[in-house]
């Protein structure tokens, strides 16, 4: 059944906050749904907009499917708009911090769920992170956005915590030519190993940011970048 997207206010927003909090001090309950509708907890969009309860396959999926519904609004009605996120977060907070075998739920930080917006912080959020880099990338987003909805990949921090890089298509279609299996549609066995050695995501990300000391790395497509980048990610390019 749709339902129609609404924004936490400032007071709904804290009760969340409060409901998240307990739960890191383990304590059980289940989650707030009636703020969801509550007068005096949400806020009216400008324009009407529904979604449905579903099951993502993964988080290209869920970012796929918000641009889709977030359609109608304008980009000021969406961006930094905490309590919208907050609101999406708690709608969908069975996908986004599911319960365990012991029905315990594990939120992590709350900015996964609230939105922090300051660079360092605003790609965690379970839902607007994959929202932005759908909306910027679309389907070549598939190596930064595979895997569950409530889990995050090294390759996905890599890369978008980096504003000049997350903002590249080059870089995420180079990322994507490097270290994608096309038919696990997964990162390639090893590539994310925390690892500066071997061409690993980790090595691609600092081999780019020497590049841009002498290239104008934004301004490059996926092949003229993997063109620059030295014989240690051979191994990666020539894989399938």
């Amino acid at each position: 059944m749709a339902e129609l997207v609404r924004a936490l206010n400032n007071t709904g927003i804290e009760r969340f906050r409060e409901y998240l909090a307990g739960l890191r001090d383990k304590a059980p309950g289940d989650p707030p749904w009636e703020l969801l509708e509550h007068p005096g907890h949400t806020a009216e969009l400008p324009v009407d907009v529904s979604i449905e309860r579903r099951d993502f396959p993964n988080r290209l999926a869920l970012g796929e499917a918000l641009c889709e519904i977030l359609a109608p609004l304008r980009v000021e009605e969406t961006d930094r708009n905490k309590g919208l996120w907050a609101w999406l977060s708690l709608f969908l907070f069975d996908q986004v911090c599911p319960a365990g075998p012991n029905g315990a739920r594990r939120p992590g930080q709350t900015y996964r769920h609230i939105p922090d917006f300051g660079y360092r912080h605003w790609y965690r959020h379970l839902l607007y992170g994959p929202y932005q880099v759908y909306r910027r990338h679309g389907h070549n987003s598939i190596l930064l956005l595979f895997g569950p909805t409530h889990t995050e990949s090294r390759v996905y921090h890599e890369i978008a915590g980096r504003q000049d890089l997350i903002a590249n298509r080059g870089v995420v279609e180079a990322a994507a030519m490097l270290y994608l299996d096309t038919e696990r549609q997964a990162p390639k066995p090893g590539s994310q190993i925390a690892t500066t050695r071997g061409g690993s995501v980790r090595r691609f990300v600092r081999v780019l940011q020497q590049l841009e000391v002498n290239y104008d790395i934004y301004g490059m497509s996926g092949g003229d970048i993997l063109s620059l980048l030295p014989s240690e990610f051979d191994q990666w390019s020539k894989q399938s």
